[in-house]
């Protein structure tokens, strides 16, 4: 349970309107998303937490996971990795905290099809924030070396998107797979496509 003063718990208030809408308000959800990476002070503990005793941890920690509706995680990739291309099946939001994420987002070149156009390319820093709604949310996003240090980035999505069904794309090879229920799917881009 997210305690009454938490900054975690304002996000979700203030994000409450705007996510129930038929058409999320994504720049709302977005600000508030901004607004809370933006709390340094508060964020520290989480990006401590992910990066471990070493300092040097990286991976995805859930910060708020209901069964349904509007979730919230911080995600750190290592140093020069890049998630693999996916789509979400709902809306998503992603904001840094510290560091510079590379977000890329992405057209497909048609059902049953691998390739995939770069539309987009940003270097992210914080107080930056991106958000998606399907069907254009194909991206990946991460660290390419030598763009400043690897970032600690909060993601929102609007439901559990291990409940729909999603895609993943490998851009050296031009597959797509189809990730069912409960799949979630590569972790880097560097991991090889099963």
């Amino acid at each position: 349970m997210i305690a009454l003063d938490s900054p975690v718990r304002t996000l979700f208030e203030r994000i409450a309107a705007p996510a129930a809408l038929a058409d999320p308000d994504l720049e709302a959800i977005g600000a508030a998303l901004v607004a809370l990476a933006g709390d340094i002070d508060y964020m520290r503990r989480w990006t401590e937490k992910i990066a471990g005793p070493t300092g040097r941890g990286n991976g995805s920690l859930p910060i708020h996971a209901p069964e349904r509706g509007p979730r919230l995680m911080i995600v750190h990739r290592p140093e020069g990795e890049m998630s693999a291309p996916h789509d979400h099946g709902t809306w998503v939001a992603l904001a840094p905290i510290v560091g510079v994420e590379t977000h890329r987002r992405y057209r497909s070149a048609g059902e049953g099809h691998g390739h995939l156009d770069l539309l987009e390319e940003r270097a992210l820093a914080a107080m930056d924030v991106v958000t998606l709604l399907p069907p254009d949310d194909i991206h990946d996003h991460g660290h390419i070396a030598g763009r400043g240090d690897a970032a600690h980035v909060l993601i929102m999505t609007g439901d559990d998107q291990t409940r729909y069904t999603r895609n993943e794309w490998d851009l050296a090879t031009g597959r797509r797979r189809t990730l069912g229920p409960g799949e979630t799917g590569r972790w880097l881009a560097s991991e090889p496509m099963p």
